[in-house]
């Protein structure tokens, strides 16, 4: 069933970044005000679960949750996490806004046993978020991303992307308009 709720939603802070409380408290507070959690980049928790709100799963450059050893996206993985009736929707997220040119990082001193098995990385060690997707290297390409992943799962997918100007949004929907509507996102993030 398609997502109906408001379009309003708490902004994307991973587990990791945030504490399995704060995480907690953010679900819990999604499902009292009848709106949506995105759940950042950093995989899908059980804190994220149990509050109760629904939930936006960020697919970040890292394929946390559901990426193979290699890093790769890995879509049994993503199947069977994506598959929990609170998942609503999944957000693609295209690049690192707020750092521009770089990844994410969360220190390797924070990447706790829970944190690394939630992540699908190693313990203790730096979990690097590339600054683009490794499969996606072309609009064509992020199209077709849009449409694996909306296969998968059978759920609405969009993406989130970092605009300083026109170009990607204008070739986008060039895109759009010579593959199909079909073949578009469902919803389109903007931050910048």
């Amino acid at each position: 069933k398609p997502y109906s709720a408001s379009l309003l939603n708490i902004s994307a802070m991973s587990f990791g970044s945030l504490s399995q409380n704060a995480i907690l408290a953010l679900s819990k507070g999604a499902e009292l005000g009848k709106f949506a959690h995105n759940t950042g980049e950093g995989g899908l928790s059980r804190y994220h679960r149990e509050g109760g709100g629904d939930l936006i799963w960020q697919i970040g450059t890292g394929y946390f949750g559901c990426r193979n050893q290699d890093g790769s996206f890995c879509d049994s993985l993503f199947r069977e996490e994506a598959s929990h009736p609170q998942v609503k929707m999944i957000e693609l997220k295209l690049s690192q806004g707020a750092k521009p040119g770089k990844g994410g990082v969360l220190p390797g001193g924070k990447v706790t046993a829970e944190i690394a098995r939630i992540r699908g990385i190693p313990q203790g060690i730096d979990s690097l978020s590339p600054n683009r997707h490794p499969e996606i290297t072309s609009i064509d390409q992020l199209l077709d991303m849009v449409l694996r992943v909306r296969e998968v799962t059978g759920k609405p997918v969009g993406i989130k992307t970092a605009i300083g100007g026109w170009q990607f949004m204008n070739l986008l929907t060039e895109a759009v308009a010579r593959r199909g509507i079909a073949d578009a996102p469902d919803f389109i993030a903007v931050d910048g």
